[in-house]
């Protein structure tokens, strides 16, 4: 693999800079010896590594291929498309220093910047203490495309406590929060500082704001948020957050908190989501926004009916035409075409090769995003591809190991795939701090209690399914009670099953293996409906 065959991100060159060499020097030293710049040894490196280029007049040379040889270690024959090291270790040091600037760095005159679609950094003078360079973009970005994605404001969290020693905790909540909701990139992410209090809010770019507080008594501290919409100035939601008080674990507390806040918000059936739904519903194919045409796959998702699909589909085919260099809308539209490939749900013309097809482009546009990596691992366990689709997953969540937004849907995959360990662990973990989570994740649990033989358990994950217009729904409960002895029952669920689905006799085979890939889950599966009537032409 030379250096020419290379990624889109790496062809971008630095514009170039007013700022003297040795300022940009002595930033790039304070950046790297910061206990604020959460980087490892080999992101800084890599940071070091392409400001000494840029710096010396060689920005050329910084590739992908160069700096996975010369930074990473990789041999001479490195291969970007099979081993995307560099592009996940840049998404990385992105938000390494976007944490930085957010906390230590907030006042800092330089700023260096690796901008997405290049690895050729970027350096900009600051002036004041008003929204951080990257957020700034973010905002120009939403009144550039007329509101195409829903941006967030995050207000200066208020610490209540009575002791000022404890601003530090609000301070570090904000930060934390905007790193989480940021990686997850459906919603825009603005911070407003102290110099941008009385600013309105909607003149950035924002529809929503985040209100937050801390309190605290002797033994324990309790974060309150509300999120409230800038265009009705109504409270939108609310929620707390209460843990033990302990100094030693307060970077903890505010990693988890935000984690919690950020899914409960910003995931596919969280709040943010489901309130723009509502707004957008009656809104003309034509006259969709991107993100709205995203949000018509997350309805199709919540009950996988007739009109939610055909909406879904005429949406997002009409926003890759409109987009067509956004990575994320080429991956819903390929998930969109492998759902209905691999549920056989309604006649229309999606191929399983197209939804490779464009699973694949989402990768190529947009290869650090998680959801476009977990994505194209669906596709692959369609196609049967288990060593690769394991692969894509767990590039999805070296992106972002502890996110609950995609901890449920990256867990499922897991499973289905083959990690009977840590697949179900991931969904438990989920389900038990997001209250948002994706019910069809609970297939995958009852498919982990098929394989231990534990039926009773089995039974009971499948009264959480809750998904009536899916097939798969019916066929579990059928499949279980067989297995449980509970025969008149099982008959009633496959009853409901060949009414979802009339060819189950001829098609059933086919259907259960799209989804269930491995012989001793499938045999319990088939002898479970076996026993309830329920038998399928081999």
């Amino acid at each position: 693999m030379t250096a020419e065959n290379e990624s889109p991100e790496t062809d971008h060159a630095n514009a170039g800079s007013p700022i003297a060499a040795n300022r940009i020097q002595r930033q790039l030293k304070r950046i790297l010896t910061s206990p604020a710049f959460r980087a490892t040894e080999a992101q800084k490196g890599f940071l070091e590594f392409v400001v000494k280029k840029t710096l010396s007049g060689n920005s050329e040379e910084i590739k992908g291929y160069t700096v996975a040889t010369r930074v990473f270690g990789r041999r001479e024959d490195f291969d970007q498309a099979t081993d995307p090291i560099v592009s996940i270790q840049a998404n990385k040091l992105r938000r390494a220093l976007e944490h930085y600037y957010l906390t230590a760095g907030e006042k800092d005159a330089v700023r260096i910047g690796i901008p997405k679609g290049s690895y050729v950094p970027t350096f900009s003078e600051h002036v004041g203490n008003r929204l951080p360079t990257a957020h700034r973009e973010s905002a120009h970005d939403i009144v550039r495309l007329g509101g195409a994605w829903p941006a967030v404001v995050i207000r200066p969290f208020q610490n209540l406590t009575g002791d000022p020693d404890l601003d530090y905790i609000a301070i570090g909540l904000t930060t934390e929060l905007a790193t989480e909701i940021t990686r997850f990139q459906d919603i825009r992410v603005l911070i407003q500082g102290p110099d941008d209090r009385g600013r309105r809010e909607v003149d950035i770019g924002a529809r929503l704001a985040i209100d937050g507080s801390i309190r605290k008594d002797p033994t324990r501290i309790k974060v309150a948020i509300q999120l409230i919409d800038l265009a009705t100035q109504t409270q939108v939601w609310a929620d707390t957050n209460e843990s033990e008080f302990r100094a030693d674990r307060v970077i903890a507390f505010q990693e988890e908190v935000a984690r919690v806040i950020a899914a409960k918000m910003c995931a596919e059936f969280g709040v943010i989501a489901r309130a723009l739904s509502i707004e957008s519903k009656n809104t003309p194919p034509s006259d969709l926004k991107t993100y709205e045409a995203i949000l018509r796959y997350y309805a199709f998702g919540a009950n996988f009916s007739k009109a939610t699909f055909f909406k879904a589909l005429e949406a997002l085919k009409l926003a890759v035409a409109k987009e067509p260099e956004k990575g994320i809308v080429w991956s819903m539209l390929a998930r969109l075409y492998a759902t209905n490939y691999g549920l056989e749900l309604y006649d229309a013309d999606t191929p399983l090769d197209e939804a490779v097809a464009f699973a694949q482009k989402g990768v190529r546009l947009d290869h650090a995003n998680q959801r476009v990596r977990a994505i194209m691992s669906y596709v692959l366990l369609l196609k049967n591809d288990l060593s690769r689709g394991l692969a894509e997953a767990e590039r999805a969540i070296s992106l972002n190991p502890n996110s609950l937004i995609m901890m449920a849907e990256l867990g499922y995959l897991l499973t289905l795939l083959g990690d009977r360990k840590r697949g179900p662990a991931l969904i438990r973990k989920a389900i038990e701090n997001n209250p948002y989570y994706y019910v069809i994740v609970h297939h995958a649990l009852w498919v982990d209690w098929i394989r231990r033989g534990d039926d009773e358990k089995a039974y009971a994950e499948t009264l959480h399914f809750r998904t009536p217009l899916l097939f798969w729904d019916p066929l579990i409960k059928a499949a279980t009670l067989g297995l449980l002895g509970r025969i008149q029952e099982g008959k009633k669920a496959g009853e409901d099953l060949l009414t979802l689905k009339p060819d189950f006799s001829t098609r059933g085979r086919v259907l259960i293996k799209h989804h269930i890939k491995f012989e001793d889950i499938f045999s319990r599966t088939i002898e479970g409906l076996n026993k309830v009537g329920l038998s399928m032409e081999k």
